[in-house]
């Protein structure tokens, strides 16, 4: 197995490794302050418990842990830890944390935080994620802060709102005749669809996207929150799976064909591609995607060093090209078409996204102001009527969700 972290993550930071937690049949992973791969008789019942406290642009601090303290019984388990984070002008949050679980199926994960200082955050507090594996579809049980208890799903697509509002506990069921009931205290919480960002969880957060963000945690008052799993049922029935089982990967009889794979290539990084040809073709990309994008003024300059590319390796053509939707969407579009015919530029298709959608915008926030997608893609079609027209945009699934 390799030791280079950056392959292996993507990042050279490497993560504490793990404290497996166990009592009975109920057992987590504890990293860095915080639950992971929490399972109750081998089924995953949450990917993760975690106190998590993030900057006004949403980073995420990662408190240092002092005076932490591990106990393992023979049906118990506990922990305890201070922490603390600094903010950019100084300012500081401590808080104390406490972990229990039994052996009788309950967990409970207590936090009380108090700012030094008065302390901006965009989020303080728990983030508790479910799995989609096994979950997605199916039925639940939510109970909202004024006490009402509805009986519902969990999405099956991929949701581009929140789901779920206003929560104070989730009941799912993990295996027949067991169920397990997350209940939040201390705040107001609310569930998002994380697999619009591609990650396979439902993500419970505080505090509510709709209220506004950055906000002070006034110094010197105590801010405290706790979650509570309760596993019930039959917990003695045997489990569908077991984290001592194998898994086993076979081929299969081929599938479908896959998209072709692509390479984007940016104005500035023409001249290297083109100094590095072989590497390229080594790649074997079945398409390179041009981004042009005139709102940085991108223009013929560019188009022409695309054109040089695209001769020297020729396989499929995209440009992605930013519209700024600002006048008469015919003369913009018209013009680009006019620009890469002058640069002689041979494109197999174009995908065209309004600069203002490659901004992220939250639910509960005003969106940007913008022509009807429909008017940009007609606009485009007229002027490159003899080409593949792509749309959608350029940045995060979940705005084109």
């Amino acid at each position: 197995m390799t030791a280079d972290a950056s392959l292996l993550y993507g990042t050279r930071a490497v993560e504490a490794e793990p404290v497996r937690l166990r009592a009975g049949a109920l057992s987590a992973d504890f990293v860095n302050g915080n639950l992971r791969t929490i399972r109750h008789g081998g089924t995953e019942v949450l990917r993760t418990i975690a106190y998590v406290i993030r900057d006004r642009d949403w980073g995420t601090y990662e408190p240092a842990l002092t005076d932490l303290v591990i106990d393992q019984g023979a049906d118990t388990f506990s922990v305890s830890y201070s922490a603390s984070c600094v903010g950019p002008k100084g300012s500081r949050l401590g808080f104390r944390a406490t972990i229990e679980g039994s052996a009788d199926g309950q967990l409970v994960f207590d936090v009380s935080a108090r700012p030094e200082d008065d302390f901006e955050t965009n989020r303080c507090g728990f983030c508790i994620l479910h799995p989609i594996a096994g979950l997605a579809g199916s039925p639940i049980t939510v109970e909202h802060t004024d006490g009402s208890v509805v009986e519902t799903k969990l999405p099956q697509l991929i949701d581009p709102w929140q789901p779920f509002k206003d929560l104070r506990a989730i009941t799912h069921e993990v295996r027949p005749s067991v169920t397990a009931e997350c209940r939040m205290e201390g705040d107001v919480f609310e569930m998002e669809d994380q697999r619009n960002w591609s990650d396979a969880s439902y993500k419970t957060y505080v505090r509510p996207l709709a209220l506004p963000w950055p906000y002070v945690l006034p110094a010197g008052e105590t801010l405290r929150q706790t979650i509570s799993l309760r596993i019930s049922g039959d917990v003695k029935a045997p489990a569908a799976a077991t984290a001592a089982e194998h898994v086993r990967v076979e081929l299969g009889e081929a599938g479908p064909a896959l998209p072709d794979i692509g390479v984007i290539i940016y104005p500035d990084e023409v001249e290297a591609a083109l100094a590095n040809l072989p590497t390229l073709s080594a790649l074997g990309p079945q398409q390179l995607t041009f981004h042009y994008d005139p709102t940085c003024g991108h223009g013929l300059e560019a188009l022409q060093s695309y054109a040089r590319l695209a001769a020297a390796c020729p396989v499929e053509t995209t440009l992605e090209c930013v519209v700024s939707c600002v006048g008469d969407l015919d003369a913009e579009l018209s013009g680009v078409a006019d620009a890469v015919r002058q640069a002689g530029l041979k494109l197999s298709a174009i995908a065209v996204s309004p600069s203002v959608d490659r901004q992220s915008t939250p639910p509960g926030s005003a969106w940007p102001e913008c022509p009807p997608l429909e008017d940009v893609y007609a606009a485009a079609r007229r002027a490159f009527p003899d080409i593949r027209l792509g749309g959608g945009m350029f940045s995060y699934f979940t705005e084109l969700n």
